[in-house]
Protein backbone atom coordinates (compact mmCIF):
# COMPACT_ATOMS: atom_id res chain seq x y z
CA UNK A 1 0.00 0.00 0.00
CA UNK A 2 2.87 2.36 0.73
CA UNK A 3 4.23 1.81 -2.78
CA UNK A 4 0.89 2.78 -4.34
CA UNK A 5 0.73 6.02 -2.35
CA UNK A 6 4.33 6.99 -3.18
CA UNK A 7 4.02 6.37 -6.92
CA UNK A 8 3.26 9.40 -9.10
CA UNK A 9 -0.16 9.62 -10.76
CA UNK A 10 -0.32 7.97 -14.20
CA UNK A 11 0.47 10.26 -17.09
CA UNK A 12 -2.12 10.59 -19.80
CA UNK A 13 -1.66 9.62 -23.45
CA UNK A 14 -3.24 12.94 -24.42
CA UNK A 15 -0.65 14.87 -22.44
CA UNK A 16 1.33 15.89 -25.52
CA UNK A 17 -1.78 17.14 -27.25
CA UNK A 18 -3.40 16.25 -30.54
CA UNK A 19 -1.00 18.38 -32.60
CA UNK A 20 2.02 16.62 -31.10
CA UNK A 21 0.65 13.17 -31.88
CA UNK A 22 -0.18 14.15 -35.47
CA UNK A 23 3.40 15.38 -35.93
CA UNK A 24 4.62 12.09 -34.47
CA UNK A 25 2.57 10.22 -37.07
CA UNK A 26 3.80 12.37 -39.94
CA UNK A 27 7.43 12.27 -38.85
CA UNK A 28 7.58 8.54 -38.36
CA UNK A 29 11.33 7.82 -38.36
CA UNK A 30 11.11 4.48 -40.16
CA UNK A 31 9.14 5.76 -43.17
CA UNK A 32 10.15 7.97 -46.06
CA UNK A 33 8.15 11.14 -46.79
CA UNK A 34 6.78 9.40 -49.89
CA UNK A 35 5.44 6.48 -47.82
CA UNK A 36 3.79 8.87 -45.36
CA UNK A 37 2.26 10.89 -48.22
CA UNK A 38 0.97 7.76 -49.96
CA UNK A 39 -0.53 6.50 -46.68
CA UNK A 40 -2.45 9.75 -46.23
CA UNK A 41 -3.48 9.94 -49.89
CA UNK A 42 -4.97 6.43 -49.91
CA UNK A 43 -7.05 7.14 -46.81
CA UNK A 44 -8.09 10.60 -48.03
CA UNK A 45 -9.14 9.18 -51.40
CA UNK A 46 -11.19 6.50 -49.72
CA UNK A 47 -12.90 9.14 -47.55
CA UNK A 48 -14.53 10.53 -50.72
CA UNK A 49 -15.69 7.07 -51.82
CA UNK A 50 -19.46 7.40 -52.45
CA UNK A 51 -20.30 3.88 -51.31
CA UNK A 52 -21.42 4.58 -47.75
CA UNK A 53 -20.77 1.77 -45.33
CA UNK A 54 -17.76 0.33 -47.14
CA UNK A 55 -15.16 2.83 -45.90
CA UNK A 56 -14.11 0.86 -42.85
CA UNK A 57 -13.94 -2.51 -44.61
CA UNK A 58 -12.05 -1.02 -47.54
CA UNK A 59 -9.50 0.82 -45.38
CA UNK A 60 -8.87 -2.27 -43.25
CA UNK A 61 -8.30 -4.33 -46.40
CA UNK A 62 -5.93 -1.67 -47.77
CA UNK A 63 -4.06 -1.57 -44.45
CA UNK A 64 -3.57 -5.32 -44.76
CA UNK A 65 -2.47 -5.10 -48.42
CA UNK A 66 -0.10 -2.12 -47.98
CA UNK A 67 1.76 -3.30 -44.89
CA UNK A 68 4.77 -1.05 -45.57
CA UNK A 69 2.70 2.12 -45.27
CA UNK A 70 1.63 4.05 -42.19
CA UNK A 71 -1.60 2.33 -41.18
CA UNK A 72 -2.73 4.74 -38.41
CA UNK A 73 -2.37 7.66 -40.81
CA UNK A 74 -4.37 5.78 -43.46
CA UNK A 75 -7.16 5.22 -40.93
CA UNK A 76 -7.08 8.81 -39.71
CA UNK A 77 -7.31 10.15 -43.26
CA UNK A 78 -10.15 7.78 -44.15
CA UNK A 79 -12.16 8.81 -41.12
CA UNK A 80 -12.23 12.40 -42.30
CA UNK A 81 -15.56 11.10 -43.57
CA UNK A 82 -17.43 10.53 -40.32
CA UNK A 83 -21.00 11.15 -39.10
CA UNK A 84 -20.31 14.90 -38.68
CA UNK A 85 -18.79 15.40 -42.13
CA UNK A 86 -20.78 12.84 -44.12
CA UNK A 87 -23.63 15.16 -45.13
CA UNK A 88 -21.38 18.03 -46.30
CA UNK A 89 -19.15 15.61 -48.23
CA UNK A 90 -22.17 13.92 -49.84
CA UNK A 91 -23.59 17.34 -50.73
CA UNK A 92 -20.34 18.37 -52.40
CA UNK A 93 -20.27 15.04 -54.27
CA UNK A 94 -23.83 15.60 -55.52
CA UNK A 95 -23.02 19.17 -56.55
CA UNK A 96 -19.91 18.11 -58.48
CA UNK A 97 -21.89 15.33 -60.15
CA UNK A 98 -24.63 17.78 -61.17
CA UNK A 99 -22.06 20.17 -62.60
CA UNK A 100 -20.35 17.38 -64.54
CA UNK A 101 -23.70 16.25 -65.96
CA UNK A 102 -24.51 19.82 -67.00
CA UNK A 103 -27.48 20.12 -64.65
CA UNK A 104 -26.24 23.18 -62.79
CA UNK A 105 -26.26 23.57 -59.03
CA UNK A 106 -29.84 22.46 -58.36
CA UNK A 107 -30.94 18.82 -58.34
CA UNK A 108 -33.90 18.00 -60.57
CA UNK A 109 -36.43 16.49 -58.20
CA UNK A 110 -39.66 16.11 -60.15
CA UNK A 111 -41.71 14.52 -57.39
CA UNK A 112 -39.59 15.54 -54.43
CA UNK A 113 -38.21 13.26 -51.78
CA UNK A 114 -40.54 12.30 -48.98
CA UNK A 115 -38.08 11.35 -46.26
CA UNK A 116 -40.89 10.22 -43.97
CA UNK A 117 -41.69 7.34 -46.35
CA UNK A 118 -38.14 5.95 -46.17
CA UNK A 119 -37.72 3.52 -43.30
CA UNK A 120 -36.88 -0.09 -42.54
CA UNK A 121 -39.54 -1.29 -44.95
CA UNK A 122 -37.59 0.42 -47.74
CA UNK A 123 -34.72 -1.99 -47.19
CA UNK A 124 -36.51 -5.23 -46.38
CA UNK A 125 -39.15 -5.39 -49.09
CA UNK A 126 -38.79 -5.21 -52.85
CA UNK A 127 -41.69 -2.74 -53.14
CA UNK A 128 -40.20 -0.43 -50.51
CA UNK A 129 -36.77 -0.55 -52.14
CA UNK A 130 -38.24 0.23 -55.60
CA UNK A 131 -40.19 3.17 -54.16
CA UNK A 132 -37.09 4.54 -52.43
CA UNK A 133 -35.00 4.09 -55.59
CA UNK A 134 -37.52 6.02 -57.72
CA UNK A 135 -37.48 8.92 -55.28
CA UNK A 136 -33.69 9.04 -54.96
CA UNK A 137 -32.88 8.29 -58.62
CA UNK A 138 -32.49 11.98 -59.64
CA UNK A 139 -29.78 12.58 -57.03
CA UNK A 140 -28.21 9.10 -56.93
CA UNK A 141 -26.44 9.36 -60.30
CA UNK A 142 -24.87 12.77 -59.66
CA UNK A 143 -23.87 11.71 -56.14
CA UNK A 144 -22.11 8.56 -57.35
CA UNK A 145 -20.41 10.35 -60.26
CA UNK A 146 -19.26 13.27 -58.09
CA UNK A 147 -18.04 10.96 -55.34
CA UNK A 148 -16.01 8.82 -57.74
CA UNK A 149 -14.47 11.89 -59.39
CA UNK A 150 -13.61 13.49 -56.05
CA UNK A 151 -12.19 10.20 -54.81
CA UNK A 152 -9.94 10.00 -57.89
CA UNK A 153 -8.84 13.63 -57.45
CA UNK A 154 -8.21 13.22 -53.71
CA UNK A 155 -5.41 10.71 -54.31
CA UNK A 156 -2.94 13.03 -56.09
CA UNK A 157 -4.02 16.11 -54.12
CA UNK A 158 -3.65 14.31 -50.77
CA UNK A 159 -0.29 12.86 -51.83
CA UNK A 160 1.11 16.21 -52.95
CA UNK A 161 -0.12 18.16 -49.90
CA UNK A 162 1.09 15.56 -47.37
CA UNK A 163 4.43 15.20 -49.15
CA UNK A 164 4.96 18.97 -48.87
CA UNK A 165 3.98 18.97 -45.18
CA UNK A 166 6.18 15.98 -44.35
CA UNK A 167 9.23 17.37 -46.14
CA UNK A 168 8.71 20.77 -44.52
CA UNK A 169 8.50 19.29 -41.02
CA UNK A 170 11.57 17.13 -41.60
CA UNK A 171 13.49 20.15 -42.91
CA UNK A 172 12.77 21.90 -39.62
CA UNK A 173 14.86 19.18 -37.97
CA UNK A 174 12.02 18.16 -35.71
CA UNK A 175 13.05 14.86 -34.20
CA UNK A 176 10.28 12.63 -32.94
CA UNK A 177 11.29 9.51 -31.11
CA UNK A 178 9.69 6.20 -32.10
CA UNK A 179 6.52 5.32 -30.25
CA UNK A 180 7.03 2.70 -27.55
CA UNK A 181 4.87 1.64 -24.65
CA UNK A 182 6.95 3.65 -22.21
CA UNK A 183 6.58 6.84 -24.31
CA UNK A 184 2.82 6.34 -24.38
CA UNK A 185 2.90 6.12 -20.58
CA UNK A 186 0.88 2.95 -20.60
CA UNK A 187 3.46 1.05 -18.58
CA UNK A 188 5.59 2.01 -15.66
CA UNK A 189 9.01 3.30 -16.73
CA UNK A 190 11.87 1.00 -15.88
CA UNK A 191 14.45 2.63 -13.66
CA UNK A 192 17.88 1.18 -14.17
CA UNK A 193 20.45 1.45 -11.46
CA UNK A 194 23.83 2.70 -12.60
CA UNK A 195 26.68 1.78 -10.33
Amino acid sequence: MADEQDSPPPRSFIRGGFKFHIKRMILHPELTPEQVALSFAIGFSLAWNPFIGLHTLAILALCFIFSRLHRPLMLLACFINNPWTMVPMASVSGLVGNLLLGRGCRPHLHHGIRWDTIGWHSFISREGFDHMYLMLKPILGPYLLGGLVLSALALPVGYYVMLKITRHLRRLNIHIYPVTLSTLHLTKPRHEKHE
